[in-house]
């Protein structure tokens, strides 16, 4: 293979030139045929040469840029594949915590549930009448506080039961034997865990939700980046001198949030 020919099959525009120039030189013959009155009309005919040549070469580029375009959008579309899939795999890693938070919160709820039976099983025989005198009844405000600072301090209740109890609403009644106070401390407890059950449940199933949605996006990505590499494999970028190129248009779920 001399240098001629490597030429020729490594420099596509090398190719191009030399088709061009014999698409030129055989222009005028060929038009000659199809009409014998150009002869007598050399300026038009090299016009009409030209306008051909120029639109040869608009739409060589016009292809050109077209398969830069589709190799740009395909990349573009596989990476938004990509994104998708993890945040999928993120979002069932959320969904698989909240499901474990929600078993948490269950079988702390129902301990607190069988702690309330049993005080209310050990208050039914043991007399509790009110406070009569103010040093037991200051005795027992004292043990109400100290029970629900501890119970917040703990997390067993919200901050907004001690200013509730300090102030005997909401339930709390400092007068009760330390029993019944206790009793009611155990039920409040129970409530606020059942509370944070649900609050639990609902996460989960919100967090389920997230997969599904997550999950549709992902087929829907990946639907559209196995088309745009199935166009840009129709519309391959061959070889050449540098162009100037016009950006690829921009997909609309390139900046959606994974």
């Amino acid at each position: 293979m001399n240098l001629l020919s490597q030429t020729l099959l490594t420099d596509s525009t090398t190719l191009v030139i030399i088709w061009m120039m014999l698409m030129v030189a055989a222009l005028p013959a060929m038009m000659l045929l199809a009409n014998p009155q150009s002869v007598h009309r050399p300026g038009q005919l090299a016009m009409a040469a030209v306008d051909l040549l120029r639109a040869h070469l608009e739409a060589r580029e016009q292809a050109r840029r077209e398969a830069a375009a589709a190799v740009r959008f395909a990349g573009q579309a596989k990476i938004a594949a990509v994104r998708a899939e993890q945040a999928l795999s993120h979002r069932q890693q959320l969904w698989h915590e909240a499901g474990q938070h929600t078993g948490d919160t269950w079988l702390s709820w129902q301990a607190a549930e069988q702690r309330v039976t049993r005080a209310r099983t050990a208050s039914a025989f043991t007399a509790s009448p009110a406070a009569q005198a103010a040093v037991e009844f200051t005795d027992r405000e004292r043990f109400l506080h100290r029970s629900v600072h501890a119970a917040v301090r703990r997390g067993d209740l919200p901050a907004s039961a001690l200013p509730a109890a300090m102030a005997a609403r909401d339930g709390w009644n400092p007068r009760l034997h330390p029993v019944d106070q206790e009793l009611a401390l155990l039920r409040a407890v129970a409530e606020h865990r059942r509370h944070r059950h649900r609050q639990a449940t609902a996460a989960e199933h919100s967090a389920w939700q997230n997969i599904l949605q997550a999950t549709a996006t992902r087929d829907r990505l990946h639907t559209e980046a196995l088309a745009a590499a199935h166009h840009a494999a129709r519309h391959p970028l061959r070889p050449g001198r540098a162009h100037r190129t016009v950006p690829a248009p921009r997909p609309a779920w390139t900046h959606q949030p994974a």
